[in-house]
C-alpha cells in the first residue's frame, strides 16, 4: 500500500495568505489557487481586482504543476521552442504553477494567475519559500 504525503488545509490555506500578502504589497491583484497531492483544488481567492478568468487560470497552473511535480515553464519552454505537440498535453503550458515540494515529494502545487506571468511565478515560489521556512521552524 502507498501513502503519500499531501498539503492540508491548514497549510493550503497558509500558502494562499502568503501569495496574496506579497501581491497586495505589490499591487498586483491576482488568483491564487493551492491543490494537494491529488490535484483537486485544497484552498484559493481571487483577489478584489483580479481578472475574473484568472481563477480559473491559476487553477489550471496549479493542476499542472502538481501532477507533473514540474513547474509549468517545464511545459511552456518546448512551446516556445516549436514543439506544438506540447498543446495536446492536459497541461497548462503557462508559467505561474510552482510545485511544493517536502522531503523530495511533491505535495500539492500552488497556481497564481492576473499579473505578468514572470510575477505569476514570483508569487508563487514566495508563498512557498514562505511556508517551507514555517515548516523547517516548526520541526
Amino acid at each position: 500500500m502507498l501513502n503519500k504525503p499531501s498539503l492540508s488545509l491548514k497549510e493550503a490555506q497558509q500558502l494562499v495568505e502568503h501569495a496574496c500578502s506579497r501581491a497586495a504589497e505589490m499591487s498586483m491583484p491576482v488568483s491564487v489557487m493551492v491543490v494537494d497531492v491529488t490535484t483537486y483544488l485544497q484552498a484559493g481567492a481571487r483577489m478584489d481586482g483580479a481578472p475574473l478568468m484568472s481563477a480559473e487560470g491559476a487553477l489550471d497552473k496549479a493542476r499542472s504543476a502538481a501532477e507533473g511535480g514540474h513547474p509549468t515553464t517545464f511545459f511552456e519552454k518546448p512551446l516556445n521552442e516549436g514543439r506544438f505537440s506540447m498543446v495536446k498535453l492536459p497541461h497548462t503550458p503557462i508559467e505561474g504553477g510552482v510545485p511544493v515540494i517536502v522531503d523530495g515529494l511533491c505535495v500539492g502545487a500552488v497556481g497564481v494567475a492576473g499579473a505578468p506571468p514572470h510575477v505569476d511565478s514570483q508569487l508563487a515560489e514566495f508563498a512557498i519559500a514562505e511556508f517551507l521556512s514555517n515548516l523547517k521552524e516548526q520541526r
